[in-house]
């Protein structure tokens, strides 16, 4: 692939990149919604499983809003202060979200271990139960906007999103079922029973979003299958004689990938510069979203003050 389709790519993935917005903003408008239709339901039965939902959906209005700011920062293009962009402000909101997502888990932990003490009687069921049914499908309508979306933008932010409203999916079936069984006289402890099943997915959430924005902001390496191919890429190229100190890390919608290549000796400058560069475009062939830094050694060569990883040299 040549440089300049490689340039129109990149453009086409920077506008992509915008489009990762309309999923945040999307959330945002179908979390409002279903915070209302909920809240209504939840006053009118009064029951455990649908403040589960309703708790939820509220601490989704603050993550999805948390996610359209985050994904609006990253956006900047990098500057004399941020050299690297600004993509890690994805993993410190992320880090909020974790918090907010875990505030919400106790809280309704509280509400149901008391609503198990003090039963509440479940009321206007059917009306309860056509309001969580149109929540479903406006989350469903919201995942499948938002699977497109990443399939575009490659957004972190919003696959987490994502997974998130996909767990939001599958518990307002539950608490139709929930509601459901009430109306034939299931015993009283499910509702509550649900509502604490309900904080436990919620919990586990907080942890996920928690680790993924440590991996982010500690700069973990990317999936070993991923740095295989690049490896792969890399040794694909005949002039390369060996690879070595491959580095990589993923910071908002980018990534970044350097490495050190040994070429013969013999090369001249441009010589080894085109062999780099023709590495670094069959790299942004397969990785469109990555900034490439590209060390050259004269093969052979052992001394380099940047190998980090003590006993590592590839």
């Amino acid at each position: 692939m040549d440089q300049a389709l490689i340039e129109q790519k990149q453009d086409e993935f920077y506008e992509n990149k915008k489009l990762a917005l309309t999923g945040g903003l999307a959330a945002i408008v179908a979390a409002v919604s279903m915070v209302l239709i909920k809240a209504v339901a939840y006053f009118m039965s009064g029951s455990s499983s649908i403040l589960a939902s309703l708790i939820d959906s509220i601490s989704d209005v603050a993550v999805s809003i948390m996610t359209v700011a985050s994904i609006r920062y990253s956006l900047k293009p990098a500057d004399e202060d941020h050299r690297f962009g600004h993509g890690k402000i994805e993993g410190v909101s992320a880090l909020f979200q974790g918090a907010l997502l875990a505030g919400a888990a106790l809280f309704l932990t509280l509400e149901a271990v008391q609503n198990l003490i003090k039963p509440q009687q479940i009321e206007h069921h059917q009306l309860s139960m056509m309001m969580i049914a149109l929540c479903i499908f406006i989350t469903l309508g919201l995942i499948l906007y938002q699977r497109y979306v990443i399939k575009k933008s490659k957004s972190l932010a919003i696959e987490a999103d994502s997974a998130h409203y996909s767990g939001d999916f599958f518990m307002n079936i539950g608490v139709l079922i929930v509601i459901g069984a009430d109306l034939f006289n299931a015993p009283y402890w499910l509702d509550p029973l649900f509502a604490l099943i309900v904080a436990g997915l919620i919990s586990n959430s907080a942890v996920e979003v928690s680790r993924k924005a440590m991996d982010m902001l500690m700069d973990r390496e990317l999936p070993e299958d991923e740095r295989a191919e690049i490896e792969e890429i890399i040794r694909s190229h005949k002039d390369v004689m060996d690879i070595h100190d491959l580095r990589t890390n993923k910071s908002g919608m980018d990534v970044f990938i350097s490495f050190d290549i040994d070429l013969d000796p013999d090369l001249s400058l441009k010589q080894a510069h085109d062999i780099a560069r023709a590495v670094e475009l069959s790299l942004l062939a397969r990785f469109i979203n990555a900034e490439i830094m590209i060390h050259m050694d004269p093969h052979g060569s052992e001394m380099d003050t940047r190998h980090k990883v003590a006993g590592v040299h590839h």
